[in-house]
């Protein structure tokens, strides 16, 4: 059976800013090197199982170890730097040249204190929002949609001044839910990392704080052999476009690595997009199900959809025991290969990576690819087990 789709992408790459990518990167790498808890997550290379699946190299970049056991995702490294950013403007303070330290004055304190920020997640983002909130001192509310798991919401309750609720409403609705309760508080500031006509600064920066993970891995691989292909999954996409940014940062468009969009099948706003070709991003409608709640979002984010655009390759799709099938294996890895942590969004670059090169009804998509003995194979892991009790049941089925 195949539990994966691929389609090439119908759009030309295409040349984006290069000056602007590079001042967004080298910010973020500026301020993060002033946080003193900052450290970078492990680059898993997965020696034996590339070895017995024909390719050079399967690398993993582990942000389920990111920053401390109660985040166990990247989101985080968006949320902080987009709230500290926001707090810095408040404060008159340059971004370009912002540093940890600086929040930490009595001006900023007094904002962060008077400030809330509001935002609509699956799990994972609001988590990040209320564990940075509850370090630069500030407030948040957390809206969640309605297939999000109570395990989720406890999760982000454990952090000191933050509501959080559980709606009736699906992802988008949620995320005008929270736009409307900013609207009533004039101290409130969406902090949402999905943007649209109107709404843009804040996911810039989130999606820039995101690039920080990518920049961690160009230092991890210096002085040797370079990826080949990189397989990034995509909710609204922000995640993508901030790793795109990052790798601009190193190569231009015309020498990027071959970049694949992933996507639950049931929830596919980027794969549904290319198919239909005409240049605009595309909403999946209704109330879609998926194991993978944070990649259970049906709209491109509209600072995403250009940059994913001009840069991606292929799009594609796994289904959800596609995903399963990715967290056992990195659970039980091959030979002396580490063991990775992957929860069911985390998984999905590796997920179809891993279809790919093991399925013999993938053949066709392996060669369509590209992947071959020289291939060098990039993925992140963009969570551990975020919920506990799901991760279990299914590496234990």
């Amino acid at each position: 059976m195949n539990e994966i789709q691929l389609i090439k992408s119908p759009f030309h790459l295409a040349d984006i800013k290069q000056q602007e990518v590079e001042e967004h990167v080298a910010a973020v790498t500026r301020f993060y090197q002033t946080v003193s808890f900052y450290h970078s997550t492990p680059l898993v290379d997965l020696s034996t199982y590339s070895a017995h699946n024909g390719v050079a190299q399967v690398l993993v970049k582990d942000e389920g170890q990111r920053f401390d056991d109660r985040l166990k995702s990247f989101k985080v490294t968006g949320g902080l730097y987009a709230m500290a950013c926001q707090l810095a403007r408040l404060a008159g303070l340059d971004i370009q040249g912002l540093t940890y330290d600086q929040l930490q004055s009595p001006t900023v304190k007094k904002l962060a204190a008077e400030t809330t920020f509001y935002t609509a997640t699956d799990g994972n983002h609001g988590r990040g929002i209320a564990w940075a909130a509850a370090k630069l001192g500030t407030h948040a509310v957390v809206k969640m949609p309605a297939p999000s798991t109570r395990v989720r919401a406890d999760h982000i309750r454990q952090f000191a001044n933050c509501d959080v609720e559980i709606t009736p409403y699906n992802y988008d609705d949620t995320v005008q839910l929270a736009s409307r309760l900013v609207a009533q508080d004039p101290h409130g500031i969406l902090i949402q990392d999905i943007s649209w006509d109107g709404y843009q600064q804040i996911p810039e920066d989130i999606s820039a704080g995101y690039s920080i993970v990518a920049t961690e891995v160009m230092k991890q691989l210096a002085g040797q052999s370079l990826p080949t292909h990189v397989f990034l999954q995509a909710g609204v996409g922000q995640m993508s476009s901030g790793i795109i940014n990052a790798l601009l940062n190193e190569w231009s468009t015309s020498r990027l690595p071959v970049i694949t969009i992933v996507e639950p099948a049931t929830v596919d706003c980027y794969y549904e997009s290319a198919k239909v070709g005409d240049g605009k991003p595309h909403t999946i409608p209704g109330s879609p199900a998926t194991i993978m709640a944070g990649l259970n979002c049906q709209t491109p984010s509209a600072i995403s959809w250009p940059v994913i655009k001009q840069s991606a390759s292929f799009y594609g799709t796994l289904t959800d025991d596609a995903a399963k099938q990715g967290m056992k294996q990195l659970a039980n890895p091959s030979g002396q290969d580490s063991a990775v942590v992957a929860g069911e969004s985390g998984v999905a670059g590796f997920a179809f990576v891993h279809q790919l090169l093991t399925n013999p009804a993938c053949q066709r998509q392996r060669e369509l690819l590209g992947l071959d003995q020289q291939s060098r194979i990039l993925v992140i892991n963009t969570e551990g087990d975020t919920d506990e009790s799901l991760y279990q049941r299914i590496i234990e089925e």
